[in-house]
């Protein structure tokens, strides 16, 4: 007896799973479904650990919580065999281009026929039955670094231009930005800083930072990545890996686009959101890093976008609206001649 093909679908109406459910399922397809990205990642994974997993992937281009593009980027990072087929009630010739852009096999422009969708998973054909993607490096084999975010103010009487070209070069300095804020800054520079442990940082505060003349206070931050459960951090490492391995193509040593204007996002949260709130926020479109820190009680975001009112429509529309986030403080970065 022919083994069926296995078939997820991801969308976040009903109506839409049903009807491509019922079709499918009549034309010979098993077919599972689901209504959002990140139950879509631990299905996938769930099937491959019960070696079970699914030929296609269909999925929409709005859901709930993450994007289909990004979903299909984070998908193709680890099974880039998986064929992935992305469906929109409002897309256009961009919408393809992008899809072709994150190696989509298929677009579709609903409203459709399933007759059509049976005629596109036949003609994109499954995947070999071989293991697929890169296995996910640990933690000790990746060396990862311990890190921080520290936020300076200067002295009214500061030159801070001096103190940022200091600052700019210092050992453990990943990143060193001018900050304004939105209505005033607190804070005048933000750093990245890298270190082999928190004690290592720790020094790296004490002797290159707080013993620099002019600076009033200094904040400390400390990265503490949360554990999302296996599957999502396995989607996750494969995910960087990726993008990683591109920026390195481009000769660029960071995932930083000097083309676009970029912000930092302070979220005070109520930390019994935090697992909910970093899965939602990872993969929210112009948020280039997400960390957690202060024990699970703020959250700093990295932006990037063309233009600063495209992220504030972000933070508007998907940071303050989300459940758990208590109060929000936007940092823009700023160009040192601009201080």
């Amino acid at each position: 007896m022919e083994k069926r093909q296995r078939v997820l679908i991801v969308d976040d109406e009903a109506s839409v799973r049903r009807q491509l459910s019922v079709g499918l399922l009549q034309s010979g397809f098993e077919v599972e479904d689901c209504e959002d990205g990140l139950s879509a990642l631990h299905k996938i994974e769930t099937a491959r650990r019960n070696q079970t997993p699914y030929n296609y992937i269909i999925t929409d281009i709005r859901l709930p919580d993450i994007i289909g593009l990004k979903l299909l980027q984070v998908i193709k990072s680890k099974y880039p065999d998986l064929p992935v087929v992305v469906i929109s009630g409002y897309g256009d010739e961009r919408t393809r281009e992008d899809v072709k852009e994150f190696f989509g096999n298929a677009y579709l422009d609903k409203p459709f026929e399933v007759e059509e969708l049976e005629a596109t998973l036949k003609r994109i054909g499954p995947p070999e039955d071989k293991a697929t993607g890169l296995k996910p490096k640990t933690a000790a084999e990746e060396g990862r670094l311990a890190s921080a975010y520290v936020f300076i103010r200067g002295k009214n009487d500061a030159d801070l231009y001096d103190a940022f070209s200091k600052l700019y070069f210092a050992d453990g300095v990943l990143y060193c930005d001018a900050v304004r804020g939105e209505a005033g800054s607190e804070w005048d520079i933000v750093l990245l800083l890298q270190a082999a442990d928190v004690p290592s940082i720790e020094h790296l505060v004490k002797s290159q930072i707080q013993s620099l003349g002019g600076v009033q206070a200094v904040e400390i931050h400390h990265s503490e990545r949360p554990w999302l459960g296996e599957d999502l951090e396995s989607f996750i490492q494969n995910y960087e890996r990726m993008n990683a391995m591109e920026k390195v193509d481009e000769n660029l040593t960071d995932k930083r686009n000097r083309r676009s204007v970029s912000t930092y996002a302070i979220l005070e949260i109520d930390r019994s959101y935090l697992i909910p709130l970093y899965s939602k926020l990872y993969f929210t479109d112009h948020i280039v890093y997400c960390d957690s820190t202060d024990q699970g009680k703020m959250m700093i975001l990295f932006l990037q976008a063309p233009t600063f009112e495209q992220i504030r429509k972000t933070i508007t529309n998907e940071i303050r609206t989300q459940p758990g986030v208590l109060r929000v403080k936007v940092l823009n970065i700023v160009q040192v001649m601009e201080m």
